[in-house]
């Protein structure tokens, strides 16, 4: 058996319930803070959330707030496959970022990139933005960071969610 991994959420995986779906082993760790690092939607889930998903980019004195997961390394794939990082081509790539919990330990772990994000990004429909929140708000993230999810415009899409 092989040692389980750490795993940084900051979309619809700040959700417990939706990382369970693929990763049930997933255990909360901390929050934790990306640095240097900008939300953005830059690829479209056309058959699953129906707009815009989250992705990380490289953006100086711009912050991403987040979970740290404990997943048993048995799930690694199924998040792999969650995160689109088995098609041809991928959709996500495994991506090793640095992270600072509130109390200022520094970790290193895994987490996931858009590979050829979309210059103008997509709007999220409101599923997606609102599983993202109860995510945030759960975890406890910073207040200001959870005002500016929830001014995040949305598609207007009706529906929408995994199976």
């Amino acid at each position: 058996m092989t040692a389980p991994f750490l795993y940084f959420g900051y979309g619809s995986n700040l959700d417990r319930e939706r990382l369970h779906i693929h990763c049930p082993s997933a255990q909360f760790v901390t929050i934790a803070r990306l640095a240097d690092h900008r939300l953005e939607f830059s690829v479209e889930s056309k058959n699953t959330w129906h707009g815009g998903v989250a992705d990380i980019r490289a953006e100086p004195g711009a912050e991403v707030w987040g979970a740290l997961w404990v997943i048993d390394d048995e799930h690694s794939k199924p998040l792999d496959r969650q995160e689109g990082a088995h098609r041809d081509p991928p959709v996500y790539q495994r991506l090793s970022v640095d992270l600072e919990s509130p109390t200022g330990d520094r970790v290193n772990c895994r987490s996931y990139q858009v590979v050829a994000p979309h210059p103008a990004g997509h709007r999220p429909s409101p599923a997606y933005r609102d599983t993202i929140l109860r995510g945030a708000r759960a975890l406890r993230l910073p207040p200001g960071y959870i005002t500016g999810l929830e001014a995040i415009e949305v598609n207007g899409y009706v529906g929408g969610g995994p199976h």
